[in-house]
């Protein structure tokens, strides 16, 4: 018994005396990556060093949807945890149903509202109220490729997505796999969202991703993506299936496909393994004679609970997520950019300056646009639409003018 005491104590005097004094959050997400779980940690170590303990819940898969399962059950009896990692409108949704905490009093103090570009804020907001706080954005709209391949090959950086499409060719009659990925609808979703824009314009991704424009989904242009949806199909290997997207980032590194199409949290996989941008890997944005810069968020909101020393943390974690530094740190090993457009770029990679002046850009020029893919265009009801019929139309026979008709009459049926 007094070796057990003796344990107990020692293990008491090693936690932090602010953690014990003040008590511990619960923060669900879906990070479940090596990148992503390194990444996380320095969000959690900002929280342990404000005296705070981190109960970690992760719940990995499906993009996500499985966490946000996990969280209807945990509401539903009445147990919601401290904080949760937000996508898209998931936590506009949830504040609807009034059981997300205010965020107005830090928002004003950390001057969040001019730190974050305006595109932003119909996710973090419910009626003028801050609900939740961003850690980063991500850009979804890369093309990620192993250097040595195509150096090998003698392939340049594909322009347009014709050039793609030809490179992958060559790529595949050299016993290469062109393009890494699963046959999940939302690795499809991901292409897809890049060619409608990439091939008709941010305009065009605008009335159909956005604006459900019943002309615009039914237009030739949008057969058009569909057409170039059943190239793309065709550089990718027999094995796609149930494949996740990590494995599809390692194929690329250990040299057995050529090419991924991925947001940049595919970055952190090659960082993970001491690789670096031009010199082990190449890094560019989907090919368009526009560039579009389609983004994604990652936040957290704080859930309204009774225990005061809960309500405390809650502040903690908000406060780190905004943190400047923590911004820094965190997005050097996430492979996405701050949230925040007041970091400094110098210490970034040759990948995240890219994304730094394309952002830049496309705010001036209106190129920013939501990545559909995870939440940040169409509201769920009518996003699940196009996702369901991309997946289909990619792992099955039909044809483009039949996904197009398939198209327009799910979101008619959504509406």
């Amino acid at each position: 018994m007094s070796k057990i005491f003796a344990g107990l104590v020692a293990a008491v005097m090693l936690m932090p005396v602010g953690a014990r004094a003040q008590g511990a959050i619960e923060v669900m997400h879906h990070w479940v990556a090596e990148s992503e779980i390194e990444a996380l940690s320095v969000i959690r170590k900002g929280v342990e060093a404000k005296g705070f303990q981190w109960k970690d819940s992760a719940v990995g898969g499906m993009s996500g949807a499985n966490v946000q399962q996990a969280l209807r059950a945990r509401l539903t009896a009445g147990d919601p945890p401290g904080a949760m990692q937000f996508l898209g409108w998931e936590g506009v949704q949830w504040a609807e149903q009034n059981v997300v905490r205010d965020l107005n009093d830090q928002a004003k103090a950390g001057g969040w509202r001019n730190a974050l570009p305006p595109q932003l804020l119909p996710f973090l907001t419910a009626q003028e109220t801050f609900i939740a706080a961003p850690i980063n954005m991500h850009r979804q709209n890369w093309v990620w490729a192993n250097k040595k391949i195509f150096d090998d090959a003698g392939i340049p950086i594909p322009k347009s997505w014709p050039e793609l499409i030809q490179a992958g060719r060559k790529l595949k009659e050299r016993g290469v796999i062109p393009l890494a990925m699963g046959d999940e609808s939302w690795q499809v979703e991901v292409i897809f969202d890049a060619l409608l824009a990439d091939l008709n314009g941010p305009e065009f991704y605008r009335k159909t991703a956005i604006d459900l424009d019943p002309k615009a989904l039914g237009s030739r242009e949008m057969v058009k993506v569909f057409d170039m949806l059943r190239e793309v199909r065709g550089l990718v290997d027999a094995n796609f299936v149930g494949r996740d997207w990590a494995v599809a980032t390692g194929m690329v590194i250990n040299g057995q496909a050529a090419m991924q199409v991925m947001g940049d949290w595919a970055k952190g996989e090659f960082l993970a393994k001491g690789l670096k941008p031009n010199k082990d890997f190449y890094c560019f944005p989907t090919p368009a004679p526009v560039t579009s810069f389609q983004y994604l968020i990652d936040s957290f909101g704080m859930f309204k609970v009774k225990d005061p020393a809960v309500q405390k943390a809650q502040i903690a974690l908000a406060e780190t997520v905004m943190d400047p530094a923590i911004q820094k740190r965190f997005n050097l090993i996430k492979g996405s950019i701050p949230a925040r457009t007041d970091v400094p770029v110098d210490e970034f990679d040759d990948c995240a300056k890219l994304a730094f002046k394309d952002r830049a850009e496309a705010i001036a020029k209106g190129g920013m646009i939501g990545a559909m893919t995870h939440g940040f265009a169409s509201r769920p009801e009518f996003a699940a639409v196009f996702g369901d019929v991309a997946g289909q139309f990619f792992v099955g026979t039909m044809s483009s003018d039949e996904a197009v008709k398939m198209l327009v009459q799910g979101i008619e049926n959504a509406r």
